[in-house]
């Protein structure tokens, strides 16, 4: 008897073709339910976007100044990083590129309000005199971005970019970085 795959093939019945197309469409439509079910997971984990709101209390106002951020949803945000921002004053008539560089937060939890400690460096050096008194100066300067990494609980990094009109903090963009 000669069982080459050729003659199994050929002994198949229109049965057997149909029990095997119907296998083959089943094991198709259970890997595309499998990766239809893994974008719905991460599209609803995405939904879980702690909303950050950026304030900057000035001296005039407050012997609390500086930048806060708050955490307005109900969804811890952590790892909390600010990028550096680089700002060009005019001085007295004189253009002082400084640098503003942020401490990191841990976490911030639901409702929770955080300063957002900051030191300025003026040509690459630290200057304590300078971030003592720099709020005042940020009241009148023209708008500027502050970029903000953050993760949820499920671990899924955001971006979220302010930019600073007049006296407020807007949010400008809000992205995944997944």
């Amino acid at each position: 008897m000669d069982t080459s795959p050729l003659q199994v093939l050929s002994d198949l019945t229109i049965k057997d073709w149909i029990i095997l197309g119907v296998l083959a469409l089943l094991i198709f439509c259970i890997r595309e339910i499998r990766r239809l079910k893994n974008i719905i997971v991460y599209e609803v984990r995405k939904k879980l976007i702690p909303q950050l709101i950026l304030e900057a209390i000035y001296p005039e106002r407050a012997s609390n100044w500086g930048f806060y951020l708050k955490n307005e949803s109900v969804f811890l945000a952590r790892d909390i990083t600010v990028e550096d921002l680089e700002l060009a004053l005019d001085d007295t008539g004189f253009k002082t590129k400084l640098t503003l560089k942020f401490d990191n937060l841990e976490y911030l939890k639901q409702g929770e309000k955080a300063e957002l400690t900051f030191k300025v460096f003026s040509q690459g050096y630290y200057s304590a005199e300078i971030t003592e008194r720099i709020m005042a100066h940020l009241l009148n300067t023209p708008p500027f971005k502050i970029k903000i990494t953050y993760a949820n609980i499920e671990n899924l990094k955001f971006c979220a970019t302010f930019i600073k009109k007049e006296e407020r903090f807007q949010l400008a963009k809000l992205e995944s970085l997944e």
